[in-house]
């Protein structure tokens, strides 16, 4: 028997298993949105992927992300009154058979294969010292006057020769209308890079507003990224457009932010890609806050004379109370 319930969240389900008070326990398969944890089916059967993204449309019922990049599958015990469950959304009949085939058709959460590690270096020395920008992770640089010239260098850097850069084409989502063109070429000469095919590299979408920015970054950014054969894409101005005094549902506006975060985070693992955002308002709440437990690795820059100060908000890799700072003269560099 196929059973329906309210509560669609993954995070929900030891609770369900608390309530439900079961003698015993069953495996289970347990479908569900890595972007918003919608649990979208539970089976005691393995379920082709395509069978379960075909039953919802091939989108998820809650963020609207594309399940083919977010559809996750997990191995669990449930209770046994729980081990059948199809999300009430669920487009398709729900006596919908799904053909068991092989488990390599569905991503696993913890299966990841591994890849060589690529790292994008700044060229600034305490910078590149305290923080490793690598591929498979979605970084948030927060800070003014810095976080400007910022997405101008990295998108130079982003095109030299391994070790230092990534030898890729940049994805430049402009949500400020802030790209300089003649400060990436300035960058270009001083690599000894010819600016026009520097500019050429780098491949340039503005939004004007935040649904735009969305549209970008959720629909758009995971296919421009195939379509150039990049691994690089950086984020202007990643909070301007959600501060338009004309927009009137501000709780729908930060619910839009946390989507496209979440898409971010997803599609830098996901695509093994590095994913750069610039915030040069840090002191905006909710969104700041979003933005640093959300990303992988978030950097404050704070300008204090000639000088800048880094310091390592957060990092996957290292305890959140650890913080750690670099101090370097960036007039050489911006």
């Amino acid at each position: 028997m196929t059973l329906q319930i309210s509560a669609a969240k993954t995070w929900k389900l030891e609770e369900l298993a608390q309530q439900s008070r079961p003698t015993r326990k069953v495996e289970a398969w347990v479908y569900y949105c890595k972007l918003c944890d919608e649990v979208l089916m539970i089976a005691q059967r393995f379920m082709e992927a395509k069978g379960v993204r075909a039953a919802f449309n091939g989108v998820c019922p809650d963020c609207g992300f594309g399940l083919e990049d977010v559809m996750y599958c997990e191995h669990a015990q449930l209770p046994h009154a729980r081990a059948a469950y199809v999300n009430p959304k669920c487009q398709t009949a729900l006596s919908v058979e799904f053909p068991s085939r092989t488990f390599g058709t569905i991503r696993l959460r913890k299966a990841r294969l591994p890849t060589e590690e690529q790292i994008l270096t700044t060229g600034i020395e305490d910078l590149d010292e305290l923080v490793r920008l690598t591929t498979g992770q979605f970084v948030v640089f927060q800070g003014y006057p810095f976080s400007r010239s910022l997405a101008e260098l990295l998108c130079v850097r982003a095109q030299l020769d391994r070790p230092v850069g990534l030898d890729s084409d940049a994805v430049f989502i402009d949500g400020g209308n802030s790209f300089d063109a003649y400060t990436v070429s300035n960058y270009a000469i001083e690599y000894r890079i010819e600016p026009k095919l520097a500019l050429s590299r780098v491949h340039i979408s503005r939004a004007f507003t935040y649904f735009q920015l969305a549209s970008l970054l959720t629909e758009k950014l995971s296919g421009a990224l195939t379509c150039y054969s990049s691994v690089f894409a950086i984020v202007s101005d990643i909070t301007e457009l959600f501060q338009d005094p004309e927009i009137k549902d501000k709780q729908e506006a930060y619910r839009v932010f946390q989507r496209i975060l979440r898409s971010l985070s997803t599609i830098a693992e996901i695509r093994d890609s590095l994913l750069i955002a610039i915030n040069s308002h840090q002191d905006i709440e909710p969104f700041n806050s979003a933005l640093t437990q959300t990303a992988h690795t978030t950097i404050l820059a704070e300008g204090h004379g000639a000088f800048t100060r880094f310091t390592l908000v957060r990092h996957r890799s290292l305890p959140s109370p650890k913080i750690s700072q670099r101090e370097d003269n960036l007039n050489q560099f911006l």
